[in-house]
């Protein structure tokens, strides 16, 4: 019998009763060691019940980020490889960069409860309360293009919006490139940040911030978009840990056919999520402002346009900014 951890046992009986001789047998703790474990789970959240005949049993989870709450089950092949949490960061993207100039592993992944200095595109800040959200941020490694750069924002996109749609069975959609939107109304941002050391392979650092259980009160006022949460738009509160999982899950699957070279699966799955496609618009390129219908994303990178000056235009995605959609 293999060896398993004090909340291995815990989780595989939960509400079951498990004798403290039961636990020893499982997990091969000395009686002192066992005991230490469990005061220490209840120390971090963990509800325990103890019975001086029965033994323990495990009644409640703590609402919190726990690393092994969040890989119980994951089975994934590269994200989530390891995961660390945090009660505060000045930013997860911070922490991620500074890992993987030590070596971290590609799929490393860490979160956060609350960000003192969280940031989106274009060093927008992004706020958060805390226990609220989800705030995270994963190191990959891909060795792609750079025209198929921006495919990664995509990848990214989409993955969140498909764990949102299979979890909550709400209409996640992607305002391009890469915010997430329920009914018109930013839920999700995402951030794309490159490194390239020298003489080395570029790595790059994804940071997600998903707004999970605010309510309407605590939605901050001073945001660009509108705004919501999970818990408004579901209409009850949501397990923060099964969305983890679920983003994590989402997110190895469709990197996985990133790195398969699938661009034309993932571009056909982002088209499919973005509003804007067939809609009208002022776009702004290179300084210029142009207005006309968006037909299509391109593959390598950027959106085109058919102009009302006539003729099409690829905008690509780093030059353009979709100031308005009519």
């Amino acid at each position: 019998m293999s060896r398993l951890t004090v909340l291995e046992v815990l989780h595989e009986r939960q509400d079951k009763w498990v004798s403290l001789r039961g636990l020893i047998a499982r997990t091969a703790l000395s009686e002192e060691s066992l005991r230490l474990e469990l005061r220490h789970l209840e120390q971090v959240g963990y509800s325990l019940e103890h019975h001086p005949r029965y033994g323990y049993r495990l009644r409640g989870i703590p609402d919190r980020l726990l690393p092994d709450e969040i890989q119980r089950g994951l089975q994934t092949s590269i994200i989530g490889r390891e995961i660390l949490t945090y009660e505060e960061v000045d930013s997860t993207m911070d922490v991620t960069k500074a890992m993987a100039e030590k070596g971290a592993r590609e799929g490393t992944c860490v979160f956060a409860e609350f960000q003192r200095s969280g940031r989106g595109r274009a060093n927008r800040r992004w706020l958060c309360p805390k226990f609220k959200g989800l705030l995270l941020s994963v190191i990959l490694r891909p060795k792609i293009p750079y025209k198929r750069v921006c495919f990664l924002s995509g990848t990214v996109a989409v993955a969140v919006a498909e764990a949102i749609r299979d979890e909550l069975s709400l209409e996640a959609l992607i305002k391009w490139p890469n915010d997430i939107l329920i009914n018109n109304k930013k839920v999700c941002g995402i951030l794309v940040e490159a490194e390239t050391p020298k003489g080395k392979e570029p790595y790059f650092f994804i940071g997600i911030g998903l707004n999970v259980n605010l309510s309407n009160k605590e939605i901050p006022k001073e945001v660009m978009c509108p705004a919501t949460s999970l818990l408004i738009e579901s209409g009850h509160l949501v397990d923060r840990i099964s969305m983890a999982r679920a983003i994590l899950k989402q997110l190895d699957n469709w990197y996985n056919r990133l790195k398969g070279n699938d661009y034309k699966g993932i571009k056909e799955r982002w088209v499919r999520l973005s509003p804007i496609i067939g809609h009208r618009a002022l776009v702004e390129g290179e300084g210029i402002e142009y207005t006309g219908r968006i037909i299509d994303l391109s593959t390598k990178g950027g959106v085109i346009m058919e102009l009302d000056s006539g003729g099409r235009k690829t905008f690509r995605w780093e030059y353009i900014t979709i100031k308005e959609v009519f």
